[in-house]
């Protein structure tokens, strides 16, 4: 199986969070993940980023499509800053990044399975394929009321 070339100048940064394992076909590269959420906190699945190796500079951004939404939360793509030494020559390289979020439901429990696309400026195109296992929220810690002043004769 041939992988498609990158660009000699550009270097492309993906990471995923979790359990990640890849292979190549066609030019794609295919991710599968299984992770575990818990309903109602944003848990990051994935960032990417790219930079032009010759003069350390940012390239544009990757491209989102969403092939399988989620049933019992969401996906979010925000963006961010990512600083790295990963690029030869370019130490302490800060470039804009997208990052990957999903969030379920506060009610929701069980299993969801999301697929998405990312398109890099080059070309290269990698697919996510990920199961997550939602559990639900924990109920919220009971809390203590102080004792209230009471009006009346006092020893």
């Amino acid at each position: 199986m041939a992988m498609m070339p990158m660009r000699p100048s550009t270097v492309l940064l993906s990471c995923a969070i979790a359990g990640l394992v890849a292979s190549a076909a066609h030019g794609q590269a295919a991710n599968y993940m299984s992770v575990e959420a818990t309903a109602g906190k944003p848990l990051q699945l994935t960032y990417h980023a790219s930079a032009h190796k010759s003069n350390c500079t940012p390239a544009p951004l990757a491209m989102f499509d969403v092939l399988q939404a989620p049933k019992l939360g969401v996906l979010v793509v925000r963006k961010a800053l990512l600083t790295t030494n990963k690029v030869a020559g370019c130490p302490g390289l800060k470039i804009p990044a997208e990052v990957v979020f999903y969030r379920g439901r506060e009610a929701s429990a069980g299993t969801e399975h999301v697929v998405y696309k990312v398109t890099s400026s080059g070309g290269e195109v990698e697919t996510y394929d990920v199961t997550i296992t939602l559990k639900p929220a924990p109920p919220p810690a009971p809390t203590l009321n102080p004792p209230s002043s009471q009006k009346g004769n006092s020893l």
